[in-house]
């Protein structure tokens, strides 16, 4: 009953500040509030795999929580957006509310009833030495373009000069997607290398959490957090250590630091950044609400693409079918076609495409963008149905290349639900990559030992 009880009081004190303060979203926000807590504190409460937070359903549970109960009731109230709206603020983001309960309600619905469905078996540990192998080998990779990374003049500049962040010069692509993917391949490669229940857990759980950190040297917060999700997964199915709320309590503050520190100067680069936070500085909350809008915070982008289809045209799938392209490099030669991205962009900041700045979408607005309402409902049931599906049957399985397909799912779930997919995309391919080799080398290994 813990669950419900916190969704619970979460409703009632954003209905408390929307009324207390004559939020402009009006009724669409009580309707919203109103579905979380029918959906997610009564509904389904029976779905499979809700009994911990760390699951594909949870994390859409809490993504929903966030963007709409926390981070909407705090614009809303504030009456602050950072995209311009093509209606009225109340208008949009009381549409905004209504198509974000139609999200919420297709998802439970898809999740109760893939939550009938009767969990896999457990499965023990068995052994997986090509996989080992593969990742092994890509770890490798990771960690020899760090190196060229470091020593290239260019990226050193962007990296400890100019900016939080790395953006490769023509040609040193490959160096960044090997980085990209070194957090993941080294927690994959100790995973199927250690044994059950190795000495030293909190050794273990520091390394580990020093690998994840490399995306936060390149500015990737979003990648860090998914990062973290994985390796305390593995760690669960390991017997190591389990995620409680009391430690996400005593954790959150400092991650919202240093989040806001890297928010604060990100256009000064590491070495200046280093003389530069002021700690006083960063207890503003206007930093910490514009470090929200710059990296998770989708709730007024999602808005504004609501507002935008009054006057400009749906896409009618177009960006979900050219997504794959952008798995594609950049000397391929495809053009890149308008997009959600774009449009946000152009919207926000008069351009698409300057350095650091945040035009991303959710994928309820990139979803409305296409299909409307229709759209919504359709694309919400499917996630349910798949994050219930791979809860009930990966998310207990003690088969290790298993165990970690479902941890890489965790590591993608917050970036797939906060940004469109052509963002996501070719990182999802890149994060999937060592997996799906490694699992095909194990398959091949397995009909080579069947007689």
């Amino acid at each position: 009953m813990v669950r419900p009880a916190i969704i619970t009081t979460l409703a009632a004190a954003a209905v408390a500040a929307h009324y207390a303060n004559g939020s402009p979203a009006g009724l669409g926000a009580y309707v919203f509030l109103g579905a979380l807590v029918t959906v997610f504190g009564i509904y389904s409460r029976g779905m499979r795999g809700q009994n911990y937070w760390l699951s594909l359903t949870g994390l859409v549970e809490a993504w929903f929580i966030f963007d709409y109960c926390v981070y909407g009731t705090a614009l809303s109230v504030l009456g602050r957006s950072k995209a311009p709206l093509a209606a009225s603020l109340g208008d949009s983001y009381g549409k905004a509310y209504l198509v974000g309960a139609v999200a919420l309600a297709a998802f439970a619905f898809g999740a109760h009833f893939a939550g009938f469905w009767p969990p896999r078996p457990r499965t023990e540990y068995t052994s997986t030495a090509p996989g080992r192998l593969v990742f092994l080998w890509f770890t490798l990779a990771g960690i020899a373009s760090a190196i060229i990374l470091l020593l290239d003049p260019e990226s050193r500049r962007q990296l400890l000069y100019e900016h939080v962040g790395l953006s490769p010069r023509e040609g040193m692509g490959r160096y960044t997607a090997l980085l990209f993917m070194l957090p993941t391949t080294a927690a994959g490669w100790w995973f199927l290398s250690s044994k059950p229940k190795p000495r030293a857990p909190l050794i273990t759980l520091a390394c580990l959490s020093l690998v994840a950190a490399i995306h936060l040297g390149y500015g990737r917060r979003l990648m860090w957090a998914g990062a973290m999700l994985l390796i305390f997964h593995l760690l669960r199915v390991r017997g190591i250590f389990t995620l409680r709320a009391r430690h996400l309590a005593l954790a959150l503050p400092t991650t919202a630091l240093i989040f806001v520190g890297m928010e604060a100067t990100k256009n000064l680069g590491w070495y200046a950044a280093a003389q530069s936070i002021e700690i006083g500085a960063l207890a503003d909350g206007h930093k910490l609400l514009e470090m929200v809008d710059n990296s998770v915070g989708r709730f007024d982008t999602t808005a504004a693409l609501i507002a935008n289809r009054e006057t400009l045209p749906y896409y009618h799938g177009e960006t979900f079918l050219l997504a794959p392209l952008q798995a594609l490099p950049v000397s391929a030669g495809f053009a890149r076609s308008r997009g959600v991205r774009e449009e946000l962009g152009e919207l926000i900041y008069g351009a698409f495409g300057q350095g650091l700045v945040s035009q991303e979408a959710s994928l309820v607005g990139e979803l409305y963008a296409n299909f409307s309402y229709a759209g919504v409902a359709a694309g919400f049931l499917l996630v349910g149905l798949a994050a219930a599906w791979l809860d009930a049957r990966c998310h207990h399985s003690r088969n290790p290349l298993v165990a970690l397909g479902y941890g890489l799912c965790l590591f993608r779930a917050v970036h797939q639900l906060a940004t469109a997919s052509t963002s996501w995309f070719p990182l999802t391919v890149l994060a999937f990559l060592p997996w799906l080799v490694a699992a095909g080398f194990n398959a091949l290994r397995r009909a080579g030992a069947t007689p």
